[in-house]
């Protein structure tokens, strides 16, 4: 067997890193979904946090799952405004408040792209990158 008949797996491609990643990216954007006191700083604090991994490992294509993971902040705002167009009031003791909601479907949409984006991305960076093998020379007999 040849050095070159093994199979070596690279860095960063297997299921575990990539949900790794994915769970990054859910709590930035759930950070981000966040009431602006608790949210913005738990966002900042999971950018941070991919920085200092991705500044650490290197490129890797496990990091894709990020883009999975950031898909939970329009699927909760299209959970949000699943009831539309309806409505919703809150009663409440001096005055009643009344909301709209927004259509959920580009929610949806936007959700969908992400999660298919960051998934093919991921198996397709998972493949060991085709080797070009150099032309043999040929000795010349004389």
């Amino acid at each position: 067997m040849w050095a070159q008949d093994v199979a070596v797996p690279r860095r960063g491609t297997s299921l575990p890193a990539f949900l790794g990643w994915v769970l990054l990216g859910v709590c930035v954007g759930a950070g981000f979904g966040f009431p602006a006191a608790i949210g913005l700083v738990a966002g900042v604090a999971a950018l941070l946090l991919g920085g200092v991994l991705v500044a650490r490992q290197g490129l890797v294509p496990a990091q894709w799952g990020i883009l999975t993971g950031l898909s939970a902040l329009p699927f909760s705002i299209a959970w949000k405004n699943r009831n539309w167009p309806d409505a919703s009031c809150a009663p409440s003791l001096p005055v009643s408040r009344c909301s709209t909601s927004m259509s959920p479907v580009p929610f949806v949409v936007v959700g969908v792209v992400l999660v298919v984006l960051g998934v093919v991305l991921f198996v397709r960076m998972r493949r060991a990158p085709r080797l070009i093998e150099p032309p043999t020379r040929t000795r010349r007999t004389r």
